[in-house]
């Protein structure tokens, strides 16, 4: 039997993310969270300031839909503080209410408390670092529950299980399929998965 995996020692509850509910949200594929944490620590490290500089640029579109994924993205690992400011933030830029600016500093305040955790978690980067095993055939059925939902945790997934994902599929459907989740696209991205002559589950 397989000595205890890095994941065995993570902590259940951190201050700015709930990792046994992380776990939980994708039905309990440890590995797959793991390599979402390293992916979120990598791809919104500077997220507070690509929002600031779109609305600096006069560009409140942009920013909207940056927050939007980022708000995805904190609530697919369960990032609880972070996922809420960052929907204030959004909705507050959708109404045009004047007090956006301060709702955008207590996000990336929370987004930096998210990335002191993630920066302490050398566990996450050694397990992305691991030689990707085939995909598991529940991760198509984890992704299209969350597509069925409309949760904008599918992009975390499709981006965390890119490896596996693109295996089954082929490299140009996973690109397809990864362009119609990233603009929240979800019935495309269905219609991709259930394409007849891609592997079921």
């Amino acid at each position: 039997m397989p000595g205890p995996g890095p994941s065995a020692s993570l902590p259940g509850a951190l201050p700015a993310i709930d990792v046994e509910a992380g776990v939980e949200r994708l039905m309990g594929n440890r590995p797959i969270y793991l390599r979402a944490l390293a992916r979120f620590r990598t791809d919104y490290h500077h997220a507070g300031a690509a929002i600031r500089a779109a609305l600096d640029a006069g560009d409140p579109a942009l920013a909207q839909r940056l927050a939007h994924t980022l708000k995805g993205a904190a609530g697919m690992i369960e990032a609880g503080a972070l996922s809420a400011a960052t929907l204030a933030f959004e909705q507050a830029l959708r109404s045009g209410a004047g007090h956006a600016d301060a709702l955008l500093l207590r996000a990336d305040e929370a987004l930096s408390d998210v990335l002191h955790e993630l920066d302490g978690m050398a566990l996450a980067m050694e397990d992305l670092a691991r030689p990707a095993t085939p995909a598991a055939p529940h991760t198509r059925t984890r992704l299209r529950a969350l597509l069925d939902i409309g949760d904008g945790a599918a992009v975390e997934l499709v981006a965390a299980a890119r490896t596996e994902l693109a295996a089954e599929l082929g490299e140009r459907e996973y690109e397809v399929l990864r362009a119609a989740v990233l603009v929240f696209d979800y019935e495309r991205a269905l219609e991709l998965l259930d394409r007849p002559g891609v592997a079921g589950d």
